[in-house]
């Protein structure tokens, strides 16, 4: 089942615009969006929850339109957002008792389970807890209620490293039912480095990029070598180049740069970090030369 698709969605502020030509994420797998700070990421999930009015476009979850008012759909639905919207005067026991009286698959156990976890006090008002333990709270209210699909946008925001590793081993625990899904925002590249299945690469509004992990180190590459020599990769192949006074550093697709390695080249796989970073910087010494 396709969990998430996103057809000709825009919307527009006053110095931004977004426009998502089409997204595609099915059950069974984990999509990360990168992007950097103010590239879309968070405008693009608030479209798409319809908590910001699309200006065009369409959303389907689970293959039906979605809008805000979709009890059904909302019942399969898990969402954690870069800033909480948490009754601050509350106490989390208050909160989960809210919840369980309106989802039908609320699972106490496992809400109380990923609380001793992340050691999340239950009496203790939500103004009064860290920005850290704030998003713990909303990581285990949006898993207790049995999801299919997680929309999460910078889930990690404000955790420690051993909270992010623990996120992450139950993100991968999530998805080993082919009918889970999880569309995961983020700008910090380690945090979906060893989960997600795609990859999508969000910049000035717009999808540059949109693929499986694996055709990242199959179908491009990282050439370097003598800035003097860059000039002998045609820029067709090349998707983005940073020169120096020395070297160079060229990130291009694999197929096609067999014949013109030269020398004293070096060719490496790219991680995803690396890939997403050659993509998306803009600094006065790069040469960004082709789009995907």
């Amino acid at each position: 089942m396709i969990a998430l698709k996103v057809k000709n969605l825009t919307k527009s502020y006053k110095n931004f615009r977004l426009e998502i030509s089409e997204l595609t994420l099915e059950s069974g797998y984990i999509m990360g969006l990168l992007g950097k700070n103010g590239a879309g990421k968070t405008t693009l999930i608030k479209c798409i929850l319809d908590l910001a009015k699309k200006e065009s476009g369409e959303v389907f979850i689970f293959e039906k339109p979605f809008n805000c008012d979709e009890i059904e759909i909302k019942q399969r639905l898990g969402v954690v957002l870069e800033t909480p919207i948490l009754p601050g005067q509350l106490k989390p026991k208050d909160v989960k008792e809210i919840m369980k009286s309106f989802y039908k698959n609320w699972d106490d156990r496992l809400y109380n389970k990923l609380c001793d976890l992340f050691e999340i006090d239950q009496n203790k008002k939500i103004i009064h807890l860290s920005k850290g333990t704030v998003m713990k709270l909303s990581i285990a209210l949006a898993l207790a209620i049995r999801p299919d699909f997680l929309i999460l946008d910078e889930p990690t925001s404000g955790l420690d490293p051993v909270a992010r590793n623990q996120f992450v081993e139950i993100l991968q625990s999530f998805v080993q039912s082919e009918e889970k899904a999880v569309f995961y925002s983020t700008h910090i590249v380690s945090d979906i480095e060893n989960v997600a299945d795609f990859v999508t690469i969000i910049d000035n509004g717009k999808i540059i990029f949109s693929s499986s992990r694996e055709s990242i180190e199959e179908d491009y590459c990282i050439v370097k070598g003598p800035a003097s020599e860059s000039n002998k990769i045609p820029q067709s192949i090349v998707l983005s180049c940073k020169k120096g006074s020395f070297l160079f550093e060229a990130l291009c697709k694999k197929k096609e740069i067999e014949k013109f390695i030269e020398p004293g080249f070096v060719v490496e796989k790219p991680s995803i970090e690396k890939f997403y970073v050659m993509l998306v910087r803009r600094d006065e010494k790069d040469e960004v030369l082709e789009t995907l």
